[in-house]
């Protein structure tokens, strides 16, 4: 008689975990090897449904291709910024974390932190403890929240926020540093037609020294948009 193995898989990317999520992506940045491949699928059904190694390997593999697949769509499903979102404490009691609702406020405390921890999986839960803090007024899109005391305050409980939340802020950022990119480009360009109009109107001026060393900006980009833009993909 086969034995009976309960699967506790999520329905939707929300209910997936932060921590979990983090386990997920260490795991598939460490596997090399040709098993790398099955240890993952095994692992996933491991992290994510409760299902320890030795019973993922008795797993009809038609079931476990099903499980698999959809835990992995679901992880594939680009999120969208939360600006609130709410939890709930083992006592019952209900908390409401807001985005941080001003960002060109942001103190040189939250921006080294941010920068410092939101580039790795391993501390992501530390930069969303930068991003999101308690509520403490307001309502709909109007709120303030608690003044940032440091990223250790909140961060363990942001392992347990729902890895959609991580994901839309990183989204967030990717999106936005591409924007800054298009904006840096546009304006990289215009200068460069105008320094090379005016190089065209002065020949004398066309040797190497001559030349506006912000010709060569656009082929450049600094390591803070380099990591917005690491940051947009969901796939680890």
């Amino acid at each position: 008689m086969s034995k009976e193995i309960k699967l506790k898989v999520p329905a939707e990317q929300k209910d997936i975990p932060l921590h979990k999520y983090q386990k997920y992506a260490k795991i598939v940045n460490d596997a090399e090897g040709d098993l790398a491949e099955d240890f993952i699928r095994a692992k996933i059904l491991e992290i994510f449904c409760g299902v320890n190694l030795k019973e993922a390997y008795e797993l009809p593999l038609k079931e476990l291709d099903g499980v698999v697949t959809h835990v992995l769509d679901l992880m594939a499903e680009k999120a969208k910024l939360q600006r609130r979102f709410t939890m709930t404490d083992p006592n019952g009691d209900t908390v409401e974390f807001g985005f941080m609702p001003n960002m060109d406020e942001m103190s040189l405390g939250e921006y080294i932190d941010l920068e410092k921890y939101i580039s790795n999986w391993d501390t992501m839960h530390k930069a969303m403890s930068v991003l999101y803090r308690p509520i403490v007024v307001g309502k709909g899109e109007f709120y303030d929240i608690e003044p940032y005391k440091g990223s250790d305050k909140y961060s363990d409980i942001m392992k347990d926020s729902p890895v959609t939340v991580a994901l839309g802020a990183m989204v967030f950022f990717y999106d936005l540093g591409k924007e800054l990119l298009r904006i840096t480009k546009h304006f990289l360009d215009q200068e460069v037609l105008e320094n090379l109009k005016s190089e065209l109107d002065n020949p004398s001026e066309l040797s190497g020294d001559g030349i506006n060393p912000s010709m060569h900006l656009p082929e450049g980009m600094s390591e803070s948009l380099k990591k917005l833009q690491d940051l947009g993909s969901t796939n680890v």
